[in-house]
């Protein structure tokens, strides 16, 4: 795993050493793109909605694990080298569990989550919070592959024909690290194909996935039936607060003949959606994939042309 982490770094370094203009020319994400920039009083009326009324289903069923954990006591901090820990959390490292640093190198410098962002530089809060959401247990072998983006937040996301490929890193113990290639087009189907890098860290049964267009990571919250082939039909990532979440299906077909409607009824009950921010108000979305064709090397260079001339 350190190995893995010492070459993403060096990569990291190279990429930015880069001009960025220049990145984005040639296809390479810098973090902002395909992404939506969000006013502040955007995001707390529509992500405090969401959140209001997921404490209002728990008030409603006081027997859940979310009130049961938040009749226990807080966790104690400790110090080690003089950095704040909690004891046996992982996530309250940045980059392992914990929100990227500002400053970090091809990575948005704010959350999408306004929440996400009042409490980042908090040591041990955003892991803390974490430990309230769903958390099926995750087999990695399973978690591999490519994937395509069937529900979306479009008012984060401003990106087509999206996909995800999962690949395997490393793995120690209880621990596995994997690489993370995204795929995804701008302004339209037809516009520019851009990549995205990221990885992700699976530790004591908490997965934390991070992408280059949210400092802070997404976490494995729903996985779906398996395959013949024993990898996962689907799955849903998102955060403590809800917002923004992603759901990625192997095959977009099956998702919507077999698990669309059980999806959508399990993201209501879990407080992912709800009737005042649910699929039906545009909060969340489904991908269009009606008009997407795959990328040629004629339609790279014509893109590339593009964007340098217009």
């Amino acid at each position: 795993m350190p190995n893995f982490a010492l070459h993403l770094l060096s990569l990291l370094i190279f990429i930015h050493s880069c001009n960025s203009q220049l990145l984005e020319v040639f296809g390479i994400s810098t973090g902002n793109t395909g992404t939506k920039e969000r006013q502040p009083f955007q995001d707390i009326a529509s992500q405090s909605v969401g959140l209001i009324n997921y404490l209002k289903t728990i008030q409603n069923n006081p027997d859940n694990e979310l009130y049961k954990r938040l009749q226990q006591p807080l966790p104690q901090v400790n110090f080690v080298n003089g950095l704040p820990v909690i004891p046996g959390v992982l996530g309250s490292l940045p980059g392992a569990g914990a929100c990227l640093p500002k400053g970090a190198p091809l990575v948005r410098q704010r959350s999408p989550s306004f929440f996400q962002n009042i409490i980042r530089n908090i040591p041990g809060a955003h892991d803390y919070l974490s430990s309230f959401l769903p958390s099926p247990k995750v087999d990695v072998d399973s978690l591999f592959g490519n994937y395509h983006w069937a529900i979306d937040t479009p008012s984060v996301h401003n990106r087509f024909c999206s996909m995800t490929e999962l690949a395997p890193s490393a793995k120690r113990g209880n621990s596995s690290a994997f690489t993370v290639a995204e795929k995804f087009r701008t302004k339209s189907e037809n516009g520019g194909e851009k990549v995205a890098l990221g990885y992700g860290i699976i530790n004591n049964g908490n997965t934390y996935v991070y992408f280059q267009d949210d400092p802070c990571p997404y976490q494995i919250v729903i996985v779906g039936p398996k395959h013949s082939t024993g990898q996962y039909e689907y799955v849903v990532l998102s955060n403590w607060a809800r917002f923004p979440v992603i759901a990625m299906a192997r095959d977009i077909r099956v998702f919507y003949k077999l698990y669309k409607d059980k999806l959508e009824d399990k993201l209501t009950s879990e407080g992912f959606s709800t009737e005042y921010a649910g699929l039906s108000t545009g909060h969340l979305s489904y991908v269009d994939w009606s008009h997407c064709r795959p990328a040629t090397p004629i339609s790279y260079i014509r893109n590339v042309l593009t964007e340098l001339f217009g």
